[in-house]
């Protein structure tokens, strides 16, 4: 019984699919004819249009008939002429020609789509683009695509077109837990140096996502493209060593700020930066903890810094608030026994972190409701300190929260310390992976390791936009520095 069930929610959901591919094909494909010309207007019947679309004109010609069927396979068509729609009717519309003088009545009319882009699911992108396959991903293209709970809407320019409706059936849906996936990594770029964080935010302003890179001693801002990045700034950062950052909205204007968190003289000593004009703009300086921002989504309410010094690793845990170029501490945060922030998030209302003894543990409220039984390493961000007997301390790399098939999960980094490491204190890591963290059910929590998420080096970072892009950076460490090296992948998730 249950195989039938099963079956039937894939031939229905297949089905489901289908007529939405269908659906999107036709609005993306409308034509009609042209009913009247009067001068440098044309009537035409073309369904839902939209003010300011453009329509590519053509005449029919000949017949083609197939060599060996001896069969019509279509008319020859001829371009005539453009035109740009001007006024919306219930049957027909007016539209004003740019381009041909010989347009006729019955000519055929057909809508001019030059880009196409897709906001939303990595199963919404790969349902869209099956239909229509030179979409892209993001929201800079003259139609856009948007995946919504209810179904499918489209806009031209920004403004609302249509919308499809999706089906629901009240089946039961599989279980995050159940969720079998299979990663494959894009490589997308290689960088000159050891990257040893990254995240992504709107640090211009501009309503765009772009990647930041943190470097032990600088800071570099990237545009991202379909299928590269594009360098946009980079800062020279204050005397130190950079560990970690975060990107988020914790000022009072729309940009992101951009919290480097480093250690200096043997204690933290971090700093706040925007981005003003292309240009960065410190902040505040000299910061005496560790910080970051736990949840995007609330990021002055969870806006935290912590303790950070030689002898004693990490301390008291604080809520911060940035007013203008001032942070002030705004009171004490109750931090479970063995909490860091460096690997630290919500996942939905859960408190995850890696501890100091290297366990993933997984809070709500005050209860811990998961603890892994392996445990996780560090990264290549590190600095020289003498802390609990160590010269390297090493700090745990940047989880991401991603939405997959419509599942919302946490995939955090785990990597494997070689034996120089943990004997002769030497940093050096054989291998990255990435675990899923989710919840089965309320306080129930698991993880697994996701398949085909191996890499050879150690994982940096893991961030995912807007839009639903995945990135991993990864670095590795030859014998000597200039050997230090990193690399940029895009994950491409498929469910077996």
């Amino acid at each position: 019984m249950g195989r039938l069930i099963v079956l039937f929610l894939l031939f229905s959901a297949i089905a489901l699919s289908q007529d939405l591919k269908e659906s999107l094909k036709a609005f993306f494909e409308r034509e009609g004819y042209v009913l009247k010309v009067e001068g440098n207007k044309i009537l035409v019947d073309v369904k839902d249009l939209k003010k300011g679309e453009e329509l590519v004109l053509f005449r029919e010609g000949k017949e083609v008939i197939h060599p060996i069927t001896k069969q019509s396979v279509g008319k020859e068509l001829e371009k005539v002429g453009r035109a740009v729609v001007e006024e919306v009717g219930q049957n027909f519309s007016v539209a004003r020609l740019v381009e041909g003088k010989d347009v006729k009545v019955g000519d055929r009319a057909r809508v001019d789509i030059k880009s196409v882009c897709f906001e939303g699911s990595e199963e919404g992108f790969f349902l869209v683009s099956s239909a229509l396959p030179k979409v892209e991903k993001g929201k800079h293209c003259q139609y856009v695509v948007k995946e919504f709970e209810r179904g499918y809407g489209v806009e031209f320019n920004g403004s609302a077109v249509t919308f499809f409706e999706k089906q629901t059936f009240s089946t039961p849906r599989a279980s995050l837990e159940d969720l079998n996936l299979l990663v494959r990594s894009k490589f997308v770029k290689q960088f000159s140096g050891l990257p040893v964080s990254v995240d992504v935010g709107d640090v211009f302003g501009d309503g765009k996502e772009y990647l930041v890179v943190l470097y032990s001693n600088r800071v570099e801002v990237y545009e991202i493209l379909t299928r590269d990045i594009i360098l946009k700034a980079s800062h020279p950062l204050p005397a130190g060593v950079a560990v970690s950052l975060t990107t988020a909205k914790v000022g009072n204007d729309k940009r992101d700020y951009i919290l480097v968190s480093m250690v200096s003289g043997g204690k933290a000593s971090s700093v706040i930066l925007k981005v003003v004009g292309g240009v960065f703009v410190p902040v505040v300086k000299d910061v005496p903890y560790i910080f970051g921002v736990l949840d995007k989504s609330r990021p002055k309410e969870t806006f935290l810094g912590q303790r950070f010094e030689t002898g004693k690793g990490f301390g008291n845990v604080v809520r911060l608030s940035l007013e203008g170029d001032r942070l002030r501490e705004t009171g004490a945060f109750l931090a479970p026994r063995g909490f860091r922030i460096d690997s630290a998030f919500y996942y939905k209302n859960y408190l995850v972190f890696v501890d100091i003894s290297g366990r993933l543990k997984v809070f709500e409220g005050d209860s811990e409701v998961y603890s892994s039984e392996a445990g996780f390493d560090g990264s290549y961000a590190s600095v020289e300190l003498t802390v609990e007997g160590r010269g390297n301390f090493a700090f745990y790399p940047k989880a991401g929260i991603v939405n997959v098939l419509n599942f919302n999960f946490a995939l955090v980094p785990k990597n494997t310390a070689g034996s120089v490491l943990k004997f002769l204190d030497v940093l050096k890591f054989s291998r990255g992976e990435l675990v899923m963290l989710g919840e089965q059910k309320k306080s129930l929590i698991f993880s697994k390791t996701v398949r085909g998420s191996e890499f050879v080096e150690a994982i940096q970072s893991v961030v995912s936009t807007r839009d639903g892009r995945v990135f991993v950076i990864t670095g590795r460490v030859g014998t000597i520095p200039v050997q230090n090296k990193g690399e940029l992948y895009e994950l491409e998730f498929r469910l077996l």
